[in-house]
């Protein structure tokens, strides 16, 4: 029996030590296997604090995470947190016109603006946008693409942030802040020999447009006097879709920088076809007309289908903004060039059209004549090779 109670004890002895052996076996194994799978991450939240490391110490307080560049070439970008100061200072810099002329820079938002900056060459300090398919559909230029994450100018904010700062009310997730563009003052290729200058034009949008058409049809050159509104302000560079970097524009001039040009003078404005006092007029006609300003200077006027545009070139079209008109300055320049005000006729009791509207219409027109004359002129050509 003693012998039997031995023999029990020793193998039950056994069995524990044997189960004891393959637990802790089991245990290795199990971890060796976690730690082979956690290694991956492991290696990736290093390579993140590395990159975090690399960014200047001043910003890493507002970064979630760093993003490297993939293999489909999209850019190293860093995630901002929610309470990331980086964006709300950039914007309220920005936003500053003091800050903003120290700084060079303008501030575009949405993708086409964008879009026309990059392939201009203006070149971008920073972009800020919500989602990642925002920026996928950009072009970027390769430089833009290998940025390391050290230096990157992307940066991946929430939308409200960006929806925030918006001058819009439904932002596209997307805005950037970039150097501001230099003057081209080489001469356009096939651009048409007519000059614009906009006088007294202070509202944001109304010259936008006015940029936009006149870029449209393809003149040579813009000149914006001294009291035109901001060229480079926010509505004007959304109105103008593009055309500050397709145009050669040259802002806040004075009248006495224009003194040696020269070519044909027509002015476009609100006034009156003719001085006449109205002092005699009666009381609902002085209540009709108060809003209307007269001009300051006699000149010559005519309805501008019956204008020759193509008698002294370069044209030199003047044109106003609706509430102030052409200013004393611009009267007096044309009436030293023997200028002439154009008129377009108008009906139903319409007394004037906006800027962007009646400079189409003067610009096209002029255009038509233009290409009329280069069409006559090819005719003859073709008539003198025959004979």
């Amino acid at each position: 029996m003693k012998a039997i109670s031995s023999s029990f004890t020793v193998n039950f002895r056994r069995a524990v030590c044997n189960v004891a052996a393959i637990r802790a076996f089991a245990s290795d194994v199990k971890r060796s296997d976690l730690k082979d799978s956690d290694s991956p991450r492991l290696d990736k939240k290093r390579s993140n604090e590395d990159s975090l490391n690399s960014i200047k110490p001043h910003m890493r307080s507002g970064i979630l995470s760093v993003v490297e560049k993939d293999n489909s070439g999209f850019p190293s970008y860093l995630i901002l947190k929610e309470t990331s100061p980086l964006l709300s200072q950039a914007m309220i810099e920005i936003k500053n016109r003091k800050r903003r002329q120290q700084n060079s820079s303008i501030l575009l938002e949405g993708k086409r603006l964008i879009q026309d900056a990059l392939n201009a060459g203006v070149k971008p300090k920073q972009i800020f946008f919500s989602q990642k398919r925002v920026l996928e559909h950009l072009c970027l230029p390769e430089e833009l693409r290998d940025l390391p994450a050290s230096s990157t100018i992307f940066y991946k904010a929430p939308y409200k942030m960006i929806q925030l700062f918006s001058e819009t009310e439904t932002s596209q997730g997307i805005m950037g802040i970039f150097e501001l563009p230099t003057i081209d003052h080489r001469p356009r290729q096939n651009a048409f020999p007519i000059t614009i200058i906009c006088d007294n034009i202070r509202e944001p949008g109304n010259l936008g447009a006015v940029l936009r058409t006149v870029t449209a049809v393809g003149a040579s050159q813009v000149i914006l006097m001294k009291g035109c509104t901001n060229l480079w302000g926010d509505k004007v560079l959304r109105a103008g879709c593009g055309a500050h970097f397709r145009m050669k524009i040259i802002s806040d001039v004075s009248w006495s920088f224009l003194e040696n040009i020269k070519g044909l003078v027509c002015l476009a404005d609100n006034n009156y076809v003719s001085n006449t006092d109205n002092s005699n007029n009666d009381e609902d006609n002085m209540n009709v007309n108060v809003f209307r300003k007269t001009a300051p200077i006699e000149l010559p006027i005519a309805p501008y289908y019956e204008i020759d545009y193509c008698k002294t070139t370069p044209l030199i079209l003047i044109i106003g903004g609706e509430t102030h008109g052409l200013s004393d300055e611009g009267y007096e320049f044309a009436r030293l060039r023997k200028g002439i005000r154009v008129n377009i006729p108008l009906e139903n009791g319409i007394e004037s059209l906006n800027s962007a509207t009646a400079v189409g219409i003067l610009c096209f027109e002029a255009k038509k004549q233009m290409l009329s004359l280069i069409r006559s002129g090819d005719e003859i050509d073709k008539i003198e090779r025959v004979y």
